[in-house]
């Protein structure tokens, strides 16, 4: 008789509980935890693509975009340089304009090169033409045309003795084609011979030197280009921060970057069964491994697409969150991996039961 009430007793008491956790309006704060990273408030890097070409780029983990983006293209076969500013370190503070260094191209020089040789001789040519030669060059020229003459004078007699002597049959086919040949190509030198003449003696014919002012212009301008592309090629941050020279991790295309550490980004990625619970301005608190102190944070945007996170082989849907850092102490770094507790409203121990069972067995 005293065991079933003890029995009973028990019982009691367990629903009692159980009707106080149900209806008891005591409230608790719901929270759960969950891995994060650390990330500057921006960063410039300059990388490599597959194909070895190079490109910048400047991420603001703030908004999530990538707000620039610089693709340097060089043609197949070139060689590019890459060289750093005399002095710079690691961990330099950089304003932003200042120059990081330089890329070379072994093509675009040697093109520049070639065209400026280009232009000079194109320029000699003008001269000339628009004045006419020099004395000497003009009596050269004249006695060349001379002799020419002199060569046709004596081709056309003898190739008029040696057709009548092909009609009168005296000489062969052949002969008469040599004497004709003779003849014809003599007729071609003193043509030759006299246009060169009045070239050099009265300048080149009006159309002959717009032709070359347009190769000029046409030279110069393909210089400006290349000038103004050389020009591209100096890199310059566009944010004030801390260079960081990625030589620790060879793997990796990032040759440096320039972080921006006057802020930093928290990035929380939740399972998605927490997404109904999550809100804006939730307080988030930072476990640095290595150190007891707490560091706080407020959650300032929540993705509303739903990612899926493979770890372990098992795949896990998860929503990302932004949370702004409030502290600041050197022990926060860029890449850091923490552990953030989630701090969501006050309910009831009923609702902190159900949503429990919903997270857990869902």
């Amino acid at each position: 008789m005293r065991y079933r009430y003890r029995k009973y007793l028990a019982l009691l008491i367990v629903l009692a509980l159980i009707g106080i956790i149900w209806f008891f309006p005591m409230k608790v704060q719901f929270r759960f935890k969950s891995n994060s990273w650390i990330q500057p408030i921006k960063k410039w890097s300059l990388r490599t693509d597959l194909e070895g070409n190079f490109y910048g780029e400047l991420e603001n983990f703030q908004s999530g975009a990538i707000e620039q983006s610089t693709s340097y293209r060089f043609e197949r076969g070139d060689i590019v340089k890459l060289k750093l500013r005399h002095g710079l370190t690691n961990n330099d503070e950089l304003r932003a304009g200042d120059t990081v260094g330089w890329l070379y191209s072994r093509l675009v020089d040697e093109r520049i090169t070639q065209l400026e040789n280009l232009l000079i001789v194109q320029k000699q040519l003008l001269n000339t033409s628009a004045t006419g030669e020099k004395t000497e060059i003009i009596e050269n020229l004249r006695q060349k045309m001379l002799l020419a003459e002199q060569q046709y004078d004596f081709a056309r007699k003898n190739y008029l003795r040696s057709e009548a002597l092909f009609n009168d049959s005296v000489i062969t086919a052949s002969e008469f084609e040599l004497a004709e040949t003779a003849f014809l190509t003599a007729t071609t030198n003193i043509d030759i011979a006299k246009s060169e003449y009045g070239i050099a003696s009265t300048g080149a014919k009006p159309e002959e030197i717009n032709l070359i002012k347009e190769q000029i212009l046409a030279y110069e301008n393909e210089i400006n280009f290349l000038l103004d592309t050389k020009t591209n090629y100096l890199l310059t941050t566009p944010i004030t921060g801390k260079i960081s020279f990625t030589h620790y991790i060879p793997e990796q295309l990032e040759y440096l970057t320039v972080t921006d550490t006057s802020d930093y980004i928290l990035y929380i990625p939740v399972k998605a069964l927490y997404k109904p619970y999550l809100q804006n301005n939730m307080h988030v608190e930072i476990d640095m491994p290595g150190s007891k102190e707490r560091f706080q944070a407020s959650v300032f945007d929540i993705s509303d697409k739903v990612d899926n996170v493979i770890t372990n082989s098992i795949v896990y849907q998860v929503v990302f969150m932004k949370a702004k850092v409030l502290n600041s102490s050197p022990l926060i770094t860029t890449g850091s991996s923490v552990r953030s507790t989630l701090y969501g409203d006050k309910i009831t121990l009923r609702e902190y039961i159900k949503r429990t069972i919903d997270i857990y067995f869902n």
